[in-house]
């Protein structure tokens, strides 16, 4: 079984109410609601960071000449080229 600990945090009554709302019509407490409010927000939070983390090593990358870089142009006319030789898919 899982350990658990106690948190107090003090809401605006409107939040609350609402925590109360969303409970009641899940069938659940108001502190189910708001455990797993917590580990969404604590998940979107860690996936955020590994996600910044990814794109700060990849502009580092760019930086450091390691990754190419395509322009708009390059990019469009690649695009035409397969449309001409009908390699895009439709």
């Amino acid at each position: 079984m899982t350990q658990t600990g106690s948190l107090m945090v003090k809401l605006p009554i409107p939040l609350r109410t609402q925590a109360q709302a969303v409970a009641k019509l899940r069938g659940e407490t108001v502190s189910e609601v708001v455990r797993q409010a917590l580990r969404d927000y604590v998940q979107e939070s860690l996936e955020d960071a590994r996600d910044l983390r990814e794109v700060m090593a990849l502009d580092a990358r760019i930086d450091a000449g390691q990754e190419p870089v395509f322009s708009h142009e390059d990019v469009w006319a690649e695009i035409e080229l397969l449309e001409a030789r009908g390699d895009l898919p439709a």
